[in-house]
Formats: C-alpha cells, structure tokens, sequence
C-alpha cells in the first residue's frame, strides 16, 4: 500500500470545495452530461463553514458581510469604526479545554496491548490533535480523522501508522438516502487544485479493503473527463491500492447531530444573531459616544465671518446663533441616555449564556463563591452536559481511528517505535477528565469514605484520584505496604528460639540501629527478648 497522504502536485495552488449534506459526490458515469463540483448543497455547506470559521477567529464584519446583502451591509457600517465582542471564539475554547486540556486515558486490557496503544498516541501527538480537532469540530460542526501508512518524515527509512486530523472541507460521503445512520456507501475525499492554466478536480475514494486515487478536468464548476494520474507528479501512486482491512481509513466525528442529517451542527448555528446584535450596539454606542465627546460651541452672529449665515465652523467646532437668540456661548450637547443600550446588550449576553449553555461560572464571572468542587458542578451542570454530549462522539471516533490504526499497522507490517505490533488487536476503552479544578481534600475524603465503606478497593480509588493506570497503582500499594512493614522485638514466650541476629530494614536492607547506642538492633533469642548489643 503506498503513501496515502493528501499530497498535492509540486507548484500547485489547491483549493478546498465543499460537498453535499445528501448525497455526495456524483459519480461521473452515472451523472448528467454537465457535472458540477460542488453542487448546491454542497456550495452551501462550504459556506457555512467559512462563515463560522471567521466568526471564531473574530473576523465578524466579513463574517456578516457574507450572510447580509453586501450594499445593504456597506451602506450601514462603511462610515462606522466596527467593534465586535468574541463570544464565538470564547465558546469554542471554553468546550475546548475542559474536553482535551487534561490528558485522556486510554486503557487496554492487557499491558503488551496498552504499550502498543501508548506508543501510536504520543508519535502521533494525539493530545494536541484530539484538542485542535475540537476547537474546529465546535465551529464548523464536524471534524475528520484519517488513518494511513507513510513516512512521518521525508528523511524517515520506514513507514509507520499516521493519524491525522484532516478537514472536513474536503468530505464528501456516499450516503444511503434511506438511512443516514448507516456508514457510507463510500468516503471520499475530494479537492480541486491547478496546476498551470488547468483546473483538476483529485478524488481520493475508501471502500472497504481499496482506496481508489482519481483526477478529472475541470472546466469553472464543471467537471469534464477523467485523466491520468501521472498529472499529480507523485511517484508509485496507484489507480487502486489494496488497504488488507474491511475498515475504512476515515473517521467521521460530528459536533452534534439530529438523526435526519449526516453532518454536524456548529455551536454558533444558534447564537449569530445574537452575536451580530451585540456587535451592532457596542458599534453604535462606540460611534455615538466619540463623535459627542467634541461637542459644537454656539457664539453670538459675526463672530465667525461676514456672510452672516449659520454655518459650522471647520476648525473650531463652532456655529452662530441669529441676533435676537440667546446670545450666551454654550456647547451643543446630547444627552445619549445609553442606559437602555447597555440594558440590552446585558440581557443579549444573558441570553449567549443560557442558549450557548455556558455557565458565566466557568469564566469566574458567577454570583457567589463555590465552596466545593461539588457545589461548582451543580453551578456547571449545563455546561458538563454540553461538553458531555461532544464526549459521546470523540468516545466512539478516537476509539474507532486507535482500533483502524492498530489494524493497519499489522497487515501492512509497519512498526511503531521500531517494534511489530503482536497480540490481539482491540478497542482500548477511553476516559475523560472533567476539566474542572480539582478539589483534592474532597476527592480524597469521598474515596476514604467508600474505601470503609467496603464500596471499593484502595487501588481503584488510587487510580481515580492520581489518574495513574493499574501497573503504577500496584507499584504504589507495594511501596507503601513495604515501609508499613516494620518489625518490632517480640518476647520468645512459648519455646526456644534461634539465636539473635540483626534487625534488618526492609527499605535499605541494611542493619537497623538503636537511636540511643549507635548500636544495631537485635532479634530476641533463647525464649527472652536480646537487648541491643552493647547495652
């Protein structure tokens, strides 16, 4: 199986198209004569995404600009300074974080398997993926994960296992019509790049067992006729190349979704609007206050030249008043009572909260102080139920791209950190960290409470409190089982007894000593206890 990386053609320029929510991508010889890519749903799919994409990165003018007329949208805003409030941005990373800030553990069921696992996590950095990945699935509503076999690096002497976080830009399944929970009929991954005067359209398709690699010529949005795929300029790359696993290669994870559908929903497809009017009144509000923060002087007629009419001064902010008018100097100035303005924007920011399901708790901006780790979480329930809800689907994705990985690697006979993967390939089982603080003392209390209870075992709770896997547990309870374990002199009532040796101490093996003499302690001998020697 060769490298299956989305390598572009040297010189290239590509460009990422969006594709359908239903039904996919069109296959050419059974489409009508004129094949556009993408089609409508698709365009506006793609559209979305770069909408909440800019609102994430703070880009709200553009953002909105796409949504409203564009002269419409100008005429309102093209003599204003825009100032816009990133909630967008905050809500992706508050999700973010208390998904993947804290390290995920990955549990196999036996230790050969879990070093294995542990090794294809950390050469891939899936921490930081897993938290990238999240940030983008939370904006643009679905993330995508690619396994496949190839150099991690140019120089590299051999190919391993990649997982990659991939685009969802570039997704285009083949869906049953009929049932959208079934797997797709086939994933395909397919993009539009130039090289020179000519537009290509690449395909890359995963069916089960085979990747088929195919180029078309494009004409604008349509596609044309299906060329050679020496076009690419990427060596030993083949029209079908055999994977050796039922699986398919691409892991699709939505944000959230409804039954109906089979890409996700952002986490702004809701709120925008109250974003834009949030936008909108602190925009106003900005203008209004520093064009009145130099209010006009009135002054007495002839003052300012001899035409005698009322006029604005240029320089001096000033306009003259008619004879017969109060002739005392004063500034014009506007009451904004901008009261209501902010009354609003506060009930606008409530609502962000509460539709958004973000507790203000989790940015320390709530009423009252948490006394506990507990009393936090019910403040947070609305916001771990949202976090939760996104679990569900990483749980299933992670585990399915880790499983895929672990497949592919021992049929194509790759090795990770230099050494064959053996033994029984399986789905590790997956847990999340919460992402709150940690209350340490009340942890340790619960545990203690279940732990006499009879409820649990130390080591389980050792597990759960210090997050450490089963082995380092074990380890832990042995040490301080060991250094619990000191002996002490014992009368040798009831029958003779050898003769005296050293006390030796189990931590250091060496002789204990008596703390008063210097001496080292002895064991009792002949029936009675053997004071320290030398006593």
């Amino acid at each position: 199986m060769a490298d299956n990386s989305l390598i572009y053609p040297t010189g290239t320029n590509p460009t990422t198209l969006s594709g359908a929510d239903q039904p996919g991508v069109v296959e050419p010889s059974t489409a009508a004569p004129q094949i556009l890519f993408p089609d409508s749903q698709g365009s506006r799919r793609l559209s979305m995404y770069n909408y909440y994409e800019l609102l994430f990165l703070g880009q709200h003018y553009d953002a909105f600009n796409m949504q409203i007329s564009s002269g419409e949208y100008n005429r309102a805003y093209s003599k204003l300074r825009y100032v816009m409030v990133n909630f967008a941005g905050l809500i992706s990373k508050i999700v973010a974080d208390m998904l993947f800030s804290e390290q995920l553990t990955v549990t196999a069921q036996n230790q050969s398997q879990q070093d294995q696992i542990e090794k294809i996590w950390q050469e891939n950095s899936m921490d930081i993926q897993c938290y990238e990945s999240a940030l983008s699935n939370s904006y643009e509503g679905d993330a995508l994960f690619k396994v496949r076999v190839g150099k991690r690096h140019p120089n590299d002497q051999e190919n391993t296992v990649i997982i990659e976080d991939v685009t969802p830009k570039i997704y285009f399944p083949v869906i049953n019509p009929f049932n959208t929970r079934d797997k797709p009929l086939k994933d395909v991954l397919a993009w539009v790049f130039q090289q020179g005067n000519k537009r290509y359209l690449r395909k890359e398709i995963h069916e089960p067992g085979w990747i088929y690699n195919e180029v078309y010529e494009m004409d604008g949005n349509v596609v044309k006729g299906q060329v050679g795929l020496e076009v690419l300029g990427i060596p030993d790359i083949l029209p079908a190349e055999e994977t050796g696993i039922d699986d398919s290669l691409i892991i699709h994870i939505p944000n959230w979704k409804v039954g109906n559908r089979t890409f996700g929903l952002s986490d702004y497809f809701d709120l925008d609007s109250l974003f834009f009017g949030i936008n909108n009144r602190m925009t106003k509000i900005d203008n209004i206050l520093d064009k009145h923060s130099d209010p006009i002087l009135m002054v007495p007629e002839g003052i300012l030249d001899e035409n005698g009419r009322v006029k604005k001064g240029n320089r001096l902010s000033v306009i003259e008043i008619k004879e017969g008018e109060d002739k005392k100097p004063e500034y014009i100035v506007w009451d904004a009572s901008l009261e209501n303005a902010f009354k609003e924007i506060e009930k606008m920011v409530e609502f962000i909260y509460m539709v958004g399901e973000v507790s203000p708790d989790v940015l320390g901006l709530g009423t009252g102080v948490s006394d506990s780790g507990r009393a936090l979480k019910f403040k947070l329930m609305r916001t771990i139920a949202k976090v939760a809800r996104k679990k569900l689907y990483y749980y299933r994705g992670i585990r399915e791209a880790l499983y895929v990985a672990q497949k592919l690697a021992v049929v194509q006979g790759v090795k990770i950190d230099g050494k064959s993967l053996t033994g029984e390939i399986e789905r590790p089982d997956l847990r999340f960290a919460d992402g709150l603080p940690i209350d340490d003392s009340e942890q340790i209390d619960t545990e203690q409470k279940a732990i006499d209870a009879g409820i649990t075992s130390t080591k389980d709770s050792m597990i759960r409190v210090y997050h450490v896997d089963e082995a380092t547990a074990d380890k832990k309870l042995a040490e301080i089982k060991a250094e619990g374990a000191v002996p002490m002199p014992v009368s040798g009532i009831g029958g003779p007894s050898p003769d005296p040796k050293p006390m030796i101490d189990p931590k250091t093996g060496k002789p204990m000593m008596d703390p008063k003499t210097g001496k080292p302690m002895m064991t009792p001998g002949k029936g009675k206890a053997t004071p320290p020697a030398g006593a």
